[in-house]
């Protein structure tokens, strides 16, 4: 059975059906131009770097780089001068960040700008010691924070004399920074063109303005990579101090041990001791 030949069918278009095809056209193009700003503002995001220094006889003009890997001994009474700086790393900035400085609840916790304000006072299993893991801390908001700035929080730590403890005791002070618009990972996978770290700066003598530098594409991610703990919408970093006791709770006990380890002294008090209570019991059976 042969098959008719398809013959080709010419279609008349009005005027109606191309003011169709150029509004549809138009639609399209317009809604590119309107979602690709949107989706490009969408994924710009505020991140952070977190910086720790510290001060161990609590004068801030001897301010010291705090790293990670160093553990400070200190002992109850010593104030010590901690300030932790926040620098917004990403593209975006922060509308309504919290920061929140977490110690034990045996250090007395003071804010530099303040020294008359006081803590709250929660729970927190991260900085708390047991078995109640009780805090002090601040929870301070941040004001608009543009890519490129940063915030320095100044805090004074003084490790309560009432503690009896008789052993070194490790402690932990928490930094934490919370925002709706920090991702889960920390990072992102494509490139933006973020600000520089640095300023541009002229010394005395140097034409001003200096030279700007111009952003380049970088990944922008939580710093210091592999130290911040990053889950959606927080950040958080971490330092260690030891506390050991105080010397006036150990110089007995040392005293004791070593008078009682020489052997001339030994043979004295023990048999004097024994004699001693003989003697008390002998009194009682009287």
């Amino acid at each position: 059975m042969l098959l008719p030949w398809a013959l080709p069918v010419t279609v008349e278009r009005d005027p109606w059906d191309w003011l169709l095809y150029a509004a549809s056209l138009c639609a399209a193009i317009t809604a590119i131009v309107l979602f690709l700003p949107w989706s490009l503002e969408r994924r710009r995001r505020p991140e952070v770097r977190i910086h720790w220094a510290l001060s161990l006889d609590g004068d801030p003009a001897k301010l010291e780089d705090w790293p990670a890997d160093y553990i400070p001994q200190i002992i109850p009474g010593q104030a010590i001068y901690v300030r932790v700086a926040v620098h917004n790393v990403g593209d975006r900035a922060s509308e309504a960040a919290l920061t929140n400085f977490v110690v034990p609840a045996c250090f007395d916790l003071r804010r530099y700008s303040g020294l008359e304000a006081k803590p709250d006072f929660s729970g927190n299993p991260t900085a708390g010691l047991p078995p109640d893991y009780r805090v002090a801390y601040f929870a301070l908001g941040l004001e608009p924070w543009a890519p490129g700035n940063s915030f320095i929080y100044p805090y004074r730590l003084t490790w309560s004399t009432s503690s009896n403890q008789d052993e070194p005791l490790r402690t932990r002070l928490l930094f934490d920074i919370a925002d709706s618009r920090f991702n889960r990972s920390g990072r992102r996978w494509l490139p933006s063109l973020l600000p520089p770290l640095e300023l541009g700066h002229a010394h005395a003598g140097e034409p001003w303005p200096p030279r700007s530098r111009r952003p380049r594409p970088q990944r922008a991610q939580a710093q210091p990579r592999g130290r911040v703990a990053c889950t959606r919408g927080n950040r958080r970093d971490v330092r260690d101090l030891i506390v050991l006791p105080a010397p006036q709770a150990l110089a007995p006990q040392k005293n004791r041990r070593r008078l009682l380890d020489h052997p001339g002294l030994a043979r004295l008090v023990n048999p004097a001791a024994r004699a001693l209570s003989g003697k008390r019991r002998a009194a009682k059976l009287r």
